[in-house]
This record gives C-alpha cells, sequence and structure tokens, in this order.
C-alpha cells in the first residue's frame, strides 16, 4: 500500500486532477511540528492540519487534525465504532512511503480513510503538508474533504461530538 515514491508529485498530480491550483510552498526551515509550520506560514496554529496516523488491523487511517488538538483516541474509535492502534515512524514510511513531518492525506491512496477535525471549519483556509517535513498548501477544509473523502468529527474532548 506504498505510496508513490515522490509524495510532492503524488500531492500535485492529485491538486491537478481535481482543478486546484499547486500552491505547494518551500521552507528553508522544518515545518515538522504544527508551531512551526504555523510559523513558518504565519497563520494560527489551528490553521495548520497536521495528520496523524493510526491502523485499524492492518489498514492506516489518516486522522487530520486542528495543530493545537491532542487526538482523543478513545473518542474518535468511539465515533467510528473501531479500535485504533497507534503505529510508529517504520509504519509510515513502509506502509505509506511517507516520513514523520510529512505526512499528508494527499501522496497516499485515495482508498485510505481520513477523518477530519470539524474545527478546522471555521477557517476559510488552511495548512497541509504537501509531503515533506519542510513543504506545505494551502487549501479549503471542504476542498481538503473533497480529495480525501474525509468525514467530520470531533477529536478532541474539548469540541462537542454533534
Amino acid at each position: 500500500m506504498t505510496s508513490a515514491s515522490d509524495p510532492i508529485a503524488t500531492v500535485r498530480k492529485r491538486l491537478v486532477s481535481h482543478g486546484l491550483a499547486d500552491t505547494i510552498v518551500a521552507f528553508g526551515v522544518s515545518t515538522h511540528t504544527a508551531l512551526d509550520a504555523a510559523t513558518a506560514v504565519g497563520c494560527e496554529v489551528d490553521q495548520i492540519a497536521k495528520s496523524i496516523v493510526f491502523a485499524i488491523g492492518d489498514q492506516p487511517i489518516i486522522i487530520v487534525a486542528a495543530g493545537s488538538k491532542r487526538i482523543n483516541k478513545q473518542l474518535v474509535a468511539s465515533t467510528i465504532r473501531a479500535t485504533l492502534r497507534s503505529v510508529g515512524p517504520d509504519y509510515l514510511r513502509d506502509r505509506l512511503g511517507l516520513e514523520p513531518g510529512g505526512i499528508t492525506p494527499l501522496a497516499v491512496s485515495p482508498e485510505t480513510p481520513c477523518l477530519l477535525d470539524k474545527t478546522l471549519q471555521r477557517f476559510s483556509t488552511i495548512w497541509v503538508s504537501a509531503g515533506t517535513p519542510s513543504q506545505v498548501l494551502s487549501i479549503t477544509p471542504d476542498d481538503l474533504a473533497t480529495l480525501t473523502g474525509g468525514q467530520w468529527i470531533a477529536v478532541s474532548d474539548d469540541e462537542p461530538s454533534s
């Protein structure tokens, strides 16, 4: 289930195939953390859409959350009625072809399930990794949902679940 060997090319192809502009920006500094990315971009930390990978059995699932949110695994598991297992860097590299800090739902198979933090919907523009720890792209929440087939849910304790 590995992705293309060039995640940036995969992301660009996905954007173009949906008629979206290539908004990928490269930085000379790491955008590995949400705070790093927000500082580089010049936006609020919560406009950074960080991607965390879990597994359900042998299947990867990506949860995209606002930068300051701590994902509540039990809340998400209850919502989707499945058991989530944390994964490590080797899983990311072997199964998705991505490096930690460069995880993006836009560089993996469209069949990879994606859950989206519904608090991201309050922004007109959010920033998501473009597939490397130093490149991000701007996108609307609606376009991210369209490109990923993502489902909007509550992912943390500090947001209502309905």
